[in-house]
């Protein structure tokens, strides 16, 4: 399977990667079918420091949709988390895990 998808994230222009940086998360949604997310837990042992990173990821997306879509960056941000909010709330959805944790 290929890495690359028709839609991905171009990385120019943005920091240097080295061979210290690792990839903890990528997240890919498909119209009509749900999303797809891939977490690298071997790479960052703490999942408490997973949290400070989502929380870091969900200030970074505020910027984001309120740059491209002409959005208040605070209303934006009090989107972001009530749909996270909302989301955890609910585990009565099953997620179908396709390859369990491991450190291979």
């Amino acid at each position: 399977m290929t890495s690359k998808g028709p839609h991905e994230i171009k990385l120019e222009n943005g920091d240097t990667l080295t061979e210290d940086s690792a990839e903890i998360a990528r997240i890919w949604i498909t119209d009509g079918a749900g999303s797809s997310v891939w977490i690298a837990a071997n790479c960052l042992e703490d999942p408490y420091m997973f949290g400070c990173l989502m929380a870091d990821t969900v200030r970074h997306a505020a910027v984001a949709y309120a740059g491209t879509w002409s959005l208040d960056e605070a209303e934006a941000l009090q989107a972001i988390v009530n749909g996270v909010s909302d989301e955890l709330r609910d585990q009565f959805t099953a997620i179908e895990t396709i390859q369990q944790g491991s450190l291979n």
